[in-house]
């Protein structure tokens, strides 16, 4: 820190008094060509005529690819989110996922031919087949854990 100190003190202010001055030659930008100071007069054709570039084109008509991108269809996001809630119902209660597991399989199904058939309104088609898969996988466990618990009912009525 010293040394940085006694470095600047050392080499002083710069030759020929110091500081930048003004520019040779006079300085300054001078005033704007045309004479006058400003922006100069209303531009061609007055403030509310017409273009200096001529009439506009013919416009280019707006398609749906040229609209907003697609947005993910709602009963794709529904379907994603009961087959979810359905997986681990299943596990505790396989009654109440198998009303899930069917929702989230019709709702799917429903989003699917709805994607299909309108591709350029709607997206979401991985939403909705995760959402069916997940209803479907839970209807599965939810049927197997259903025989599993009735046949040892059985056994445990039949052992007595």
């Amino acid at each position: 820190m010293v040394e940085q100190a006694n470095v600047i003190l050392a080499y002083g202010p710069p030759p020929g008094g110091g500081g930048y001055g003004p520019p040779p030659g006079g300085g300054g930008y001078g005033p704007p060509p045309g004479g006058g100071g400003g922006y100069g007069g209303p531009p061609p054709g007055g403030f509310g005529g017409g273009s200096p570039f001529g009439p506009p084109g013919p416009q280019m008509p707006m398609g749906p690819s040229f609209g907003p991108p697609n947005s993910s269809n709602g009963l794709a996001i529904g379907a994603l989110v009961t087959g979810i809630l359905a997986l681990p119902t299943t596990c505790c209660c396989s009654i109440a996922s198998l009303p899930l597991g069917i929702a989230a399989c019709v709702m799917g199904g429903i989003a699917l031919s709805k994607i299909k058939a309108q591709p350029q309104m709607y997206g979401g088609k991985g939403l909705a087949l995760a959402g069916a898969i997940c209803g479907a996988i839970s209807i599965l466990m939810g049927i197997v854990f259903l025989a599993l618990g009735m046949g040892q009912a059985l056994v445990d009525h039949f052992a007595r």
